[in-house]
């Protein structure tokens, strides 16, 4: 990376960090706890919103159910939208948008996984957007600034931080992947109650976790020296992260755990939300689920803790300090720690099944993603390096088995 590239990847990514610092987080109603879900007929008399949108996701009918049993209960003049498909798109979220318009609703209720909250957030700004689709809306300071309409999330699996973010993932229908950013997405109310995720799908559970705790790792690893709150709370979540997700994975775990989930999954949104938190594992990841079509959980276990390592030594000191945080190891140096840390994040992801290499990832998508990812990461996105797409593609050709690339 020439040394002008550098400097200004690092004045960009300074003035975001300090921007987010300055930035005071858009305040959220927040309902934890089992049961949580029947104090919201009267968190919406209490805003006075009498007309609420809600939307289900496609695995969370039983969820969607529960919640309809309680805000009928409290006469709430609900309107029902449950036919997203499995994997929902910027599309539905136009279809969403129009309908709460076209009949006079007041809030967005939106149930699910992180895909479904995240596009129940994207849909309530696509209502104040002027025009702009959701998907003219990605990228920094495209979301609109003026009061969207409320969005209650309510989530049906933990980890991503979709719940508490200012920030929204989109798709469209040929699976490339969308960011929206701004304080308006954030959701006015978050309802997270363990009870709704005692059912959640395996791989769902995988893959929340892995986002989350991907998030808590590298928004640790960015965070600015002189920001010790957010640094404690990414190592709160790192921590709560390796003590719940494998329960949760292996047997639903205990009502404890899932609100332990939840809690780390709060965190994960929160962290997310400042400026800079992200670094090249994210940007692969993102770039491998719009090339490959790859799952979350997968191309995490076998990207973040190869990127942690590529860091070297610029990462062994905030590594050594999280190993510490988050009460994960003490003994030995700061490289011994850090060795340490990358080791959990592998050993958990092998116990849940996941790989340690992009099975399937050709030599020409490792290209295709390496050059999507420094296009991700540079110059926004702070992290202890500034890669070019070279070393991103040298660290890709190392994770797939199959014939390598050129590694240029």
């Amino acid at each position: 990376m020439g040394v002008m590239t550098t400097v200004l990847c690092r004045t960009i990514q300074t003035v975001r960090r300090a921007g987010g610092r300055l930035r005071p987080a858009r305040k959220q109603v927040l309902e934890t706890g089992a049961g949580a879900i029947y104090a919201l007929g009267q968190l919406l008399r209490d805003r006075q919103l009498r007309a609420p949108l809600m939307v289900v996701g496609a695995d969370s009918a039983a969820a969607g159910f529960r919640l309809r049993q309680a805000l009928e209960q409290n006469d709430v003049p609900l309107r029902v939208l449950d036919d997203l498909p499995a994997r929902p798109t910027a599309a539905e979220g136009e279809r969403i948008a129009a309908a709460f318009r076209d009949e006079g609703r007041d809030c967005l209720i939106a149930v699910g996984d992180d895909a479904v909250l995240d596009l129940v957030k994207a849909a309530a700004a696509r209502t104040q957007s002027k025009g702009r689709t959701i998907l003219d809306m990605a990228g920094a300071g495209r979301v609109p600034r003026r009061r969207v309409p409320a969005v209650i999330a309510v989530p049906t699996a933990a980890g991503s931080g979709a719940e508490s973010m200012a920030g929204a993932t989109v798709t469209d229908g040929r699976g490339t992947v969308f960011f929206l950013e701004g304080e308006a997405l954030m959701p006015a109310v978050a309802v997270s109650d363990p009870d709704l995720l005692a059912d959640t799908p395996r791989e769902k559970v995988a893959d929340g976790g892995m986002n989350g705790l991907c998030r808590c790792v590298e928004a640790f690893l960015a965070a600015s020296p002189k920001d010790s709150a957010a640094m404690t709370r990414a190592a709160q979540g790192t921590e709560l992260f390796f003590a719940s997700l494998e329960p949760c994975w292996n047997t639903g775990g205990t009502p404890r755990d899932r609100a332990d989930l939840l809690a780390a999954s709060r965190i994960a949104g929160r962290v997310a939300s400042g400026t800079g938190a992200g670094g090249y594992a994210r940007a692969m990841i993102r770039a491998a689920q719009t090339v490959c079509g790859m799952a979350f959980a997968p191309a995490c276990a076998a990207i973040l803790p190869a990127v942690l390592e590529k860091y070297g030594i610029s990462a062994h000191e905030r590594l050594a300090s999280l190993a510490v945080m988050a009460d994960l190891e003490e003994d030995g140096d700061r490289s011994a720690r850090a060795a340490a840390l990358i080791a959990r994040l592998r050993a958990a992801a092998f116990r849940m099944g996941l790989p340690d290499t992009l099975e399937g990832v050709t030599a020409t998508q490792a290209a295709e993603i390496a050059d999507m990812a420094a296009a991700i990461a540079n110059p926004r996105m702070v992290s202890p390096a500034v890669w070019t797409r070279r070393e991103c593609r040298q660290l890709l050709d190392r994770l797939c088995p199959g014939e390598p690339g050129e590694g240029a």
